[in-house]
């Protein structure tokens, strides 16, 4: 197989990064053997390039980037026995499975899940990481019929999935956008869409009962102004919170660190009886048959911004760097 492989950590994505060729080894006895026809991009991707990941995880160099993919089967464990051979698939892989920019990948098979029917595999390559984090946020969150939620950036593809969904549950939908994407994102479904160029949004959101923080820095603090008292922020992108690093693995010493850097915003949320938590997506075939049903009736629609071919991956992930991105970014294996 031919994959793209990081080679050094640093912030020049051109310079890190090499496509190679090697060899995979025969599937593990749960896992399927894919033949990948789209990658989608995430934020993490470029993220594990500049380091960032250091502190969770730490893969022999050089080591194959990507986490959602598309494809078809074309091999299988022999205890695998809910696919076959030929099966439309997506998935979200593992950490210690990452790759999936790639031309095949080996990936546990309960990671695995049928493609949409009413897709293509570009889409489908799209949905299975912005998916599951979403789904995985709004759980924690508990948004429900009549919830008020603020949803940072909802022209991304964490964003305009997120509007979507939050819809279908029966939340009313705050959002924030740039003026080019106003009406764009209005489409989706969004009830208020605040032109952050124009409009600090504080002045048009208050007292809402989550704010989904998909931004981090100073915007996981600006949460705690328009939250109600007794209200929830979920981030995914701001403060770690302890439970959330212990229950990944990471190091008590980095948990340390964590939480004196958050220590501030911790003292915040408490002095407002906010809930406050880190949310990380776990990939599991419930959450992505879930998805599929929702794609399949039509309740969400994924929304590309921008298909690259395999050959001109560096420039998708280096675009995607730029966050201007309106949608999903998709490297194609099978243009």
């Amino acid at each position: 197989m031919k994959a793209l492989f990081l080679q050094k950590y640093g912030l020049f994505i051109r310079r890190n990064l090499q496509f190679l060729e090697k060899e995979l080894d025969k599937p593990g006895e749960n896992d399927l053997l894919i033949e990948v026809f789209a990658a989608g991009l995430n934020p993490v991707d470029y993220k594990i390039i500049y380091g960032m990941a250091l502190p969770f995880t730490r893969p022999n160099r050089p080591f194959p980037l990507g986490f959602d993919l598309s494809g078809v089967v074309i091999g299988k464990g022999e205890n695998v026995q809910d696919f076959t051979i030929g099966d439309a698939v997506y998935a979200k892989v593992p950490w210690e499975q990452m790759g999936t920019i790639a031309t095949q990948i080996s990936v546990r098979s309960d990671m695995v899940a049928l493609k949409p029917k009413n897709i293509n595999f570009e889409e489908a390559a799209g949905i299975p990481l912005v998916g599951c984090t979403v789904v995985d946020s709004f759980k924690v969150a508990e948004i429900k019929e009549g919830t008020s939620v603020l949803i940072y950036a909802g022209s991304g593809g964490i964003g305009s999935f997120a509007i979507q969904y939050a819809k279908f549950l029966g939340a009313y939908v705050y959002t924030t956008t740039s003026t080019s994407n106003v009406e764009w994102v209005k489409k989706l479904g969004a009830d208020c869409v605040i032109d952050y160029k124009k409009e600090d949004f504080r002045k048009r959101v208050q007292n809402v009962d989550v704010v989904y923080d998909t931004l981090g820095g100073s915007y996981t603090g600006k949460a705690l102004k328009v939250v109600r008292n007794g209200g929830k922020i979920i981030s995914i992108a701001g403060h770690h919170d302890d439970a959330t690093l212990k229950k990944v693995g990471v190091a008590k010493i980095f948990r340390l660190l964590f939480w004196v850097k958050g220590s501030i915003l911790l003292f915040r949320t408490q002095r407002k009886n906010v809930f406050y938590k880190h949310v990380w997506s776990y990939p599991n075939q419930t959450t992505l048959n879930y998805i599929r049903d929702l794609v399949e009736a039509e309740k969400i629609k994924p929304i590309v911004d921008q298909v690259f071919p395999f050959e001109d991956a560096v420039n998708a992930l280096v675009y995607l760097q730029k966050k201007r991105a309106k949608g999903k970014v998709i490297v194609s294996m099978k243009q």
